[in-house]
């Protein structure tokens, strides 16, 4: 039994959520920091002066004799100079790009290394800041590596993203490339210096004469920014209540540009969230040099107002078709080792689409008795269904499985979510809109039926709502428990709110006894529902993301 004090809090966070709807609240910060100036100005010492201090301090960082303490003066001076340059430029390439002109800097030239198509600089980036100025206001922490280099966000606009070899479905103004950049001297009496961005996701040293540096980075900037450019935060009410607005929105969308030589984890989110639900963990993580030098990571991003049935095969569909655009050969075995994961209703979605007869869950129950009952076979993966108004429905229960090489859950009901009997969420579940067509294709099905839903038509959004599919006795999580799954490696992410009466406790959410699997590995963490967010799940997925990655070698 969920304790009373837990309803008040339930209680007061539906309130919250509809009043957020109501009053349109959100919250919007400067999407992109504007150009500074350095302190010095160019009176004061001109670009050349800078570059050619530049060049010093190049030459002496390829001397062996010096001691590490020299070494790290010469890099802290060299890093110094060169944000002053950079800061510079930033100002006037700018102002060049929004008027249309390639920026010529003087003194040096521009190379920027990708992982796409080669473009002119100009062509990709609107943006190239400095990470220092960006300031860290929605993740908890910042991560940075020490090195050599500038530390900048690549931002290219999102007119610019498919020359960029860059996907993304999430409604967003452009999305962002995490780069460091260093000036280097190449040797020959006429050379320019060159100015290098270097994708720093790809690449962790750089080399001076002999010497091998390690880059600097910052991984918080990149993320901070990118969340800032989409819509997706201030989204995830419309998502809920009015899932129809934001169809377009739905797919998965990779942060970086794809890397074949990097495991895809894809991540997808819950209720009432959005992929932006995640920033906090993969901060963390990309902390760790050996997570992010195996892994990429992905987001399944979904208006979250139909039940999770439905949209798990739109799930299916775009891993499919992201497969298929990066792995035409399906030769790639980082795809047959990717790692999926899902919060809260996003671990339903990624458990449903592990089924191996998912077809099973359509037999035998209320919603779907009758004629469609008598379809359930395997056959119909393969072959359209003799009823053809069921058709529409096929790809929802007739599917075959996505073959991740581990599973990952947090927070997930399994057994479904109590809060979802209570009132003050039934009148939340009554003011989703559903699609009109999807009303359609649900009315034509319920003629069908022996003991029609048209008898009561509220059941309509009972039964096909994110809400309605959530509580513990719809017929999805009922049916859902007898499914069988593919066996692979499964992990479970639990949060305790704080009693620490494991198997009593709950996330405030979800109780214990539901989210408990009887399989896989299991770790209790310090959290509410949101625990993809605190420090502990990061710690706990970071491990089991590297001991994966060392079985596969």
């Amino acid at each position: 039994m969920l304790k009373r004090t837990t309803f008040g809090r339930y209680y007061s966070l539906c309130l919250a959520v509809l009043l957020a709807v109501v009053l349109g609240a959100s919250c919007s910060s400067s999407l992109v920091p504007e150009p500074r100036m350095p302190r010095e100005s160019r009176q004061e010492l001109p670009d050349a002066a800078v570059i050619a201090r530049l060049r010093t301090l190049w030459d002496e960082l390829q001397k062996t004799s010096l001691s590490p303490e020299q070494y790290a003066d010469v890099v802290a001076r060299y890093n110094a100079d060169l944000l002053t340059l950079i800061r510079r430029v930033r100002v006037d390439y700018v102002k060049d790009w929004k008027e249309g002109r390639t920026h010529q800097a003087e003194g040096f030239t521009w190379t920027h290394e990708v992982d796409g198509p080669q473009l002119p600089l100009v062509e990709l980036y609107s943006e190239v800041l400095p990470a220092v100025d960006v300031p860290i206001e929605n993740l908890d922490e910042r991560f940075s590596v020490p090195g050599l280099g500038v530390p900048l966000v690549g931002i290219i606009p999102a007119d610019k993203v498919d020359k960029s070899n860059i996907k993304f479905n999430i409604r967003t103004r452009g999305t962002v490339r995490t780069l460091t950049a260093v000036l280097t001297f190449p040797k020959g009496k006429n050379a320019m210096p060159v100015l290098r961005l270097i994708p720093r996701h790809r690449t962790e040293t750089v080399r001076v004469g002999r010497l091998d540096y390690r880059l600097a980075a910052d991984f918080s900037a990149p993320i901070e920014v990118y969340w800032n450019l989409t819509h997706v935060k201030k989204d995830r009410f419309l998502g809920m209540l009015k899932p129809q607005e934001l169809r377009d929105s739905m797919g998965l969308s990779c942060m970086e540009v794809y890397n074949p030589h990097k495991i895809p984890v894809i991540l997808t989110h819950g209720l009432l969230s959005s992929a932006g639900t995640f920033d906090n963990m993969v901060n963390r993580l990309m902390a760790d040099p050996e997570v992010r030098s195996r892994y990429q990571f992905w987001y399944f991003n979904y208006p979250t107002g139909v039940t999770w049935t439905l949209t798990a095969a739109e799930y299916r569909k775009a891993l499919r078709e992201v497969r298929r655009k990066l792995d035409p050969e399906m030769k790639n075995k980082n795809w047959d080792n990717m790692v999926v994961v899902g919060h809260s209703m996003g671990g339903l979605i990624t458990r449903y689409s592990q089924s191996l007869e998912p077809w099973m869950l359509v037999k035998n129950n209320e919603i779907t008795k009758g004629k469609w009952a008598k379809y359930a076979d395997a056959r119909y993966v393969d072959e359209p269904i003799p009823e053809k108004s069921l058709n529409a429905f096929r790809d929802v229960f007739f599917f075959r499985p996505v073959q991740a090489g581990m599973v990952v859950y947090m927070a997930t009901p399994h057994r479904g979510a109590p809060l979802a009997r209570y009132r003050i969420v039934n009148a939340l579940l009554k003011l989703v809109k559903l699609p009109e067509t999807l009303v359609d294709e649900i009315v034509n099905i319920a003629t069908l039926q022996d003991d029609s839903i048209l008898l009561n038509p509220e059941r309509i959004t009972a039964w096909f709502t994110s809400v309605g599919q959530l509580s513990p006795e719809s017929y999805s999580i009922a049916g859902l428990q007898n499914l069988k799954l593919r066996n692979v490696p499964t992990h479970s992410i639990i949060g305790d709110q704080g009693d620490n009466d494991t198997p009593k406790s709950s996330d405030g959410i979800v109780p214990y006894w539901s989210s408990h699997l009887p399989w896989g590995t299991e770790q209790i963490v310090p959290a509410g529902h949101s625990v993809q967010s605190v420090p502990e799940t990061a710690e706990a997925f970071g491990k089991i993301l590297r001991d994966y990655a060392r079985s596969l070698k």
